[in-house]
């Protein structure tokens, strides 16, 4: 894997184990660490990495983190979106450091990511990763310590993003609690969030439902919403209302945050849902500035971006079958975790890149060596009988297409593109292949 790099580890063998440990884990996505170590002095040397005193998940991520800023670099706007997922490891009964994660005696912890999106929703790399587990016996419902993690995110976006580029900090309701727009205003980044409170505001109106339902209609806008969780993804078309509005300070954050926040209140409702549908209504509180129908509906799109965050947790959990690890310290897991969301983020990239540009050069996304080793794998009988190799690069999509093949993909017409875990088996196929290129074709 390219972005573990070496320079994070002083040690050299620490670097390379990392690589080694990357690379198997590639090979093997959702098998368990036995089956991606292959033999017992690898898988030593595994769990011996995760136990490492001078690695942690942040180290483990930084090359990452810097290869993530270099491709955000050029962009003139930059999308954040972040949300919170639970790591379930209650079968798992040797575990330490778990705590309770939900109301059914569940074991684990949590982690909270910040991904990087360009503005057509195309994923640039992981931007941030927080673990945290509550201790047992603590409540249920999160407690304001670990609301601040919204808050918190923002500011360390802020850091991370070069400052000529603009970041926007998307969130879904969770994310509406004021420090988060406080904290965007203080750092002089944007956020995008779905409100859930009706707040009081300071001015004309005495609430958000008030000033949202007196939101002028700016325009019509079509798009594609994105599938929920009792939603198929559709085409719909929203009406789109917005208005300036101004957030006093609660009582519970004016010691940090005494100023009061401006904000915009975008509105956004489907017309004509299809029948027997729940007709989407989503009130949106965003720092950006929303002077007409144009804006209101980027804005909007933006926000349906948000389930990418979603898809790289399920990526994460069900491609990787991270909640299938059998290691003995949350410690260990969340270095595991680490280097699975190198590996999960790859996956996700590559997905939505074939989907956007198909028709790019696959070297956008795979090296020379690996698209070869693609064809390799799959026109191997047509290379025996005297066949060549293409001179020029096929596109992404026919790459991705093949890779799945090496999965076991059919390819049928009307089979549509492949999902994460047929992806996956292509990319353990892959890495084989490349073992045998490699060595025929040193560098």
């Amino acid at each position: 894997m390219r972005e573990c790099g070496q320079a994070e580890f002083g040690d050299g063998r620490l670097a390379q184990r990392l690589m080694t440990t990357v690379t198997a884990l590639a090979e093997h996505p959702n098998g368990s660490l036995p089956e991606a170590a292959g033999r017992w002095s690898r898988l030593k040397g595994m769990y011996r990495f995760f136990d490492n005193a001078r690695v942690g998940a942040d180290r483990i991520l930084l090359s990452h983190r810097k290869a993530t800023v270099g491709r955000i670099k050029g962009h003139r706007v930059v999308l954040a979106v972040q949300d919170t997922t639970t790591l379930s490891f209650s079968t798992h009964d040797e575990a330490e450091d778990l705590g309770p994660i939900g109301s059914d005696y569940t074991r684990g912890f949590f982690l909270h990511s910040s991904l990087a999106l360009d503005t057509t929703g195309m994923p640039l790399g992981l931007l941030t990763a927080r673990f945290w587990a509550r201790e047992t016996g603590e409540p249920q419902k999160p407690r304001d310590p670990e609301s601040r993690r919204w808050a918190e995110t923002v500011h360390e976006v802020r850091e991370i993003v070069p400052r000529d580029t603009r970041v926007v900090v998307i969130g879904d309701r969770e994310s509406d609690i004021f420090p988060v727009f406080a904290q965007a205003q203080a750092d002089g980044c944007d956020v995008l969030v779905r409100a859930t409170h009706n707040r009081k505001l300071q001015g004309e109106w005495p609430d958000l439902a008030a000033a949202a339902a007196s939101a002028p209609l700016l325009g019509t806008t079509e798009m594609v919403l994105p599938r929920g969780r009792e939603r198929q993804e559709r085409v719909a078309t929203l009406a789109l209302h917005a208005k300036e509005i101004v957030l006093p300070p609660p009582a519970a954050h004016r010691g940090r945050y005494p100023d009061p926040v401006h904000l915009s209140v975008v509105c956004a409702y489907e017309l004509e849902p299809p029948q027997g549908e729940t007709p989407v209504g989503w009130i949106l509180l965003t720092t950006l500035d929303v002077p007409s129908a144009h804006e209101a509906a980027a804005f909007v799109r933006w926000y349906t971006f948000r389930w990418r965050i979603e898809r790289f947790h399920y990526t994460l959990k069900s491609g990787c079958n991270i909640e299938r690890l059998q290691l003995q310290t949350r410690r260990r897991l969340e270095n595991a975790i680490a280097v699975y969301c190198i590996v999960a983020w790859r996956l996700l990239h590559l997905t939505y890149a074939a989907r956007e540009t198909p028709d790019a050069p696959c070297t956008t996304v795979f090296s020379d060596a690996e698209w070869k080793a693609i064809y390799i794998g799959i026109h191997k009988k047509s290379l025996l009988k005297g066949a060549s190799l293409p001179s020029e690069p096929p596109t992404l999509s026919t790459a991705v297409i093949w890779l799945a093949r090496l999965g076991g993909f059919l390819a049928r017409k009307g089979d549509g593109m492949p999902g994460v875990k047929v992806l996956w088996r292509g990319f353990r196929r892959l890495e084989e292949i490349l073992v045998i290129w490699n060595v025929a074709h040193p560098s």
